[in-house]
């Protein structure tokens, strides 16, 4: 199990920008909501960025989705700055625009020490922490499905009529796709898989694993570069969980493995719940299930969110897990391919470093408390009732986005693990989305209460 990166230094960035005459680099990172923030620099200011960090308010990690700043905020006029910081291993030129490259950065402190509110620092901290209890590397593959959709009559509508899994689908969007792949690719980003999916001009492009870090920016590049190159052609590229009322959903499911070399540490052909996975793995997944509705509020964060995972939807709507079953929070793959678990709990309006970084903060926890996650469900979690949901021991997944917050703010280990100014910010942030959110009176609402009463 070998990562797919070739690791580059400040030297030998230097030289690739001096070879390919690029011009311009996007010094980026991702706020709590999961929006790309950055500044772009001439290359001349490149070797001193990545030395002294590029300079931001820490202010802006207190701005909601909509692009307000939220009431009470920890980090107002008097926060000061933190310092971006790009990190050479994710340097990568942008084919579709001229003279262009973009890096991602940590972010520090006044003094070069992590900055208490960074989400990568906080994935890196914690993967350092994992694999330095369990003897391997942590992999991940992200699976992410998004919508292109047009503009026609002033609504946006499917860009087309394909059906799931069709050829149709791919062959429609043959432009797109083609050179959504060979983009992504020049950028060291592999893609496995590409499908029409369940709605109608709804897409799914299989990442290929890599090491946690880099599949979990692999997913920001997805995020990016999907939107971009649809808008270049005339579209728009979604990846919200719930862009209309009858179609599919969009889903964001995370595969998790760990390796020592080429060896599977989740995999153990004596598990006695024949699933064929490793005592680590299953404490992995107890923990994941202990803290399911918190990793739910991160990994799902938005109003719309919650309007996908129902019932009889291939959404996940309860916390458990089992094999082969796409009801449930975290599905085990048949026993014919390799030992690992996917979390589905997830969509792409997330910050995967958070997302990433509460399912190992919970992993931990798991197996260091031993965390037993029962027996696998077998049956279609949907088509319980509550009492024999509450026999099982099986809860829901949060109903909204308030019931999430809930949820996460009574979680003090995952805030511990995280950081509490992260968990606390992130928090804040998302309540005031929910309240603007809840308060709005739309078109459709208004119409309803006009005319009925």
């Amino acid at each position: 199990m070998v990562a797919t990166q070739q690791r580059l230094t400040k030297e030998r960035v230097l030289q690739i920008v001096e070879e390919q005459q690029i011009e311009f680099i996007r010094i980026e990172f991702l706020d709590y909501t999961g929006v790309t923030r950055g500044r772009t620099i001439r290359k001349d200011s490149l070797q001193g960025a990545m030395e002294k960090g590029v300079n931001f308010s820490t202010a802006i990690m207190d701005f909601t989705m909509f692009d307000t700043y939220v009431p009470d905020p920890t980090y107002g006029t008097q926060g000061g700055d933190f310092f971006a910081i790009p990190d050479p291993e994710t340097f990568a030129v942008l084919p579709h625009r001229k003279q262009t490259a973009r890096m991602f950065c940590d972010l520090v402190d006044e003094n070069g020490n992590p900055w208490e509110g960074c989400p990568r620092s906080a994935l890196k901290r914690l993967l350092h922490e994992a694999e330095a209890l369990l003897g391997g590397k942590l992999f991940m593959a992200y699976e992410q499905e998004a919508y292109l959709l047009k503009e026609e009559d002033g609504k946006l509508v499917p860009a087309d009529n394909s059906t799931c899994f069709s050829s149709d689908g791919v062959d429609i969007q043959e432009d797109f796709v083609q050179k959504f792949t060979e983009t992504i690719g020049k950028m060291g980003v592999e893609t496995e898989q590409i499908s029409s999916e369940y709605g109608p001009g709804q897409l799914e492009i299989n990442l290929k694993y890599d090491h946690c870090l880099k599949a979990t920016e692999d997913q920001i590049t997805f995020k990016q570069l999907f939107k971009h190159l649809a808008r270049d052609m005339g579209m728009v590229g979604t990846l919200a969980p719930k862009p209309f009322n009858d179609f599919a959903g969009s889903g964001l499911h995370v595969h998790m493995s760990l390796y020592n070399e080429e060896t599977n540490l989740f995999k153990d052909l004596n598990d006695e719940k024949g699933l064929e996975l490793s005592e680590n793995a299953y404490h992995f997944i107890g923990g994941i299930l202990h803290h399911g509705r918190s990793i739910v509020a991160i990994g799902a964060p938005t109003m719309n969110s919650y309007k996908r995972m129902v019932p009889g939807s291939w959404a996940p709507a309860h916390v458990c897990y089992g094999s082969g079953n796409r009801s449930v929070l975290i599905r085990v793959p048949e026993k014919r391919r390799e030992r690992r678990f996917e979390f589905r709990g997830a969509d792409g309006t997330c910050n995967p470093y958070l997302l990433s970084a509460a399912l190992i903060a919970a992993g931990l926890h798991g197996i260091r408390k031993r965390i037993d996650p029962g027996e696998p469900l077998e049956v279609d979690a949907g088509s319980l009732s509550n009492n024999e949901l509450e026999a099982m021991g099986i809860e829901w997944v949060p109903r909204n986005l308030e019931e999430a917050m809930d949820s996460l703010a009574k979680d003090t280990i995952l805030a511990d693990s995280i950081g509490r100014p992260i968990w606390q910010e992130f928090i804040k942030v998302k309540r005031e989305e929910w309240n603007k959110h809840f308060y709005r009176i739309d078109e459709w609402e208004r119409r309803q209460y006009a005319v009925l009463y």
